[in-house]
């Protein structure tokens, strides 16, 4: 990809919005008479805001409060569909098929078909507006996802575009941000996957002390380096003393005339502390001043 046309592809993006195709995703879909009472004990949102043509995102926690997978969750219908990463396809059936006690409820993987989201102003404008589609956000603004078999295609971002634009706008990943030991306030997902105001599910006890009494030890950040900084995944946060206080978990691609990101997990005492933070180079020692972006979404 030409570097200068990469950037200037970029900078439209951010104003304009844009499409890219989907990686592979995990699809799961529950039918039966049960589907939507037991799915609704199970998740943190509330499924009655469930709109025609639009999707939920939600956590399944465990009972302790952390994440066995992040979702997206719509209707086809009366069956239910949820959509995860694909590494999660094992554990999240064995988790889900736990609690189905004696609900008719039948929980099946499909072959999630080949999709385009669009997103921003570019997803409002002819023709995909008019197209068939899932209204979801994925980039921190609203989109929709359109299947491939649609004629013309639209233009497509190239990848690295898409993950500049994630760790721009502060989104965690399966696999970097989130993992089977996260608790969702921790990655911020308190404020995208959370009703605070739904009844019991397992895990509801320990989110809802966090918020009322609770503090969680540390938060994910968007952290900038001035100049062409080298930003490494794994890299320690340190203080001006050498104390660690986090680890950088992305990396994002680099563009020219962009500066360079990354989204780490910082202790919470150095966050509110405002204390100045380094990146330690886990190759040569070296340390990069870092100072925190604002979150524009998550």
């Amino acid at each position: 990809m030409d570097q200068g046309n990469a950037a200037e592809q970029l900078r439209r993006a951010r104003s304009e919005g844009g499409c890219f195709l989907l990686p592979p995703r995990l699809v799961l879909r529950l039918t039966g008479s049960d589907a939507f009472r037991y799915l609704h004990g199970q998740v943190t949102r509330d499924l009655n805001r469930l709109q025609e043509g639009s999707a939920l995102h939600a956590c399944i926690l465990t009972p302790k409060g952390k994440l066995c997978a992040p979702l997206l969750v719509w209707r086809e219908g009366r069956d239910l569909l949820l959509e995860a990463h694909p590494l999660l396809e094992e554990a999240l059936v064995a988790r889900l098929e736990r609690y189905i006690v004696a609900d008719d409820v039948t929980i099946a993987v499909e072959r999630a078909p080949e999709t385009i989201h669009c997103f921003g102003p570019v997803a409002a404008t002819y023709p995909w507006k008019e197209l068939p589609g899932l209204g979801v956000s994925r980039l921190g603004v609203q989109g929709r996802d359109l299947t491939i078999s649609h004629e013309p295609h639209p233009p497509l971002l190239d990848p690295a575009i898409i993950e500049r634009l994630r760790i721009e706008r502060g989104i965690p990943a399966w696999g970097s941000e989130l993992g089977e030991e996260t608790l969702p306030p921790e990655a911020g997902l308190d404020r995208t996957h959370i009703d605070y105001d739904r009844g019991c599910y397992p895990g509801q006890e320990v989110i809802s002390r966090l918020k009322s009494i609770g503090r969680v030890n540390r938060l994910l950040q968007i952290f900038e380096a001035a100049g062409d900084a080298t930003l490494r995944i794994d890299a320690s946060l340190v203080t001006e003393e050498g104390a660690e206080v986090g680890v950088i978990t992305s990396v994002a691609p680099q563009f020219p005339g962009e500066t360079s990101l990354a989204l780490a997990y910082l202790q919470r005492a150095a966050v509110e502390g405002a204390i100045p933070v380094f990146a330690l180079d886990p190759l040569t020692g070296s340390r990069t001043p870092l100072s925190i972006t604002q979150v524009t979404g998550t």
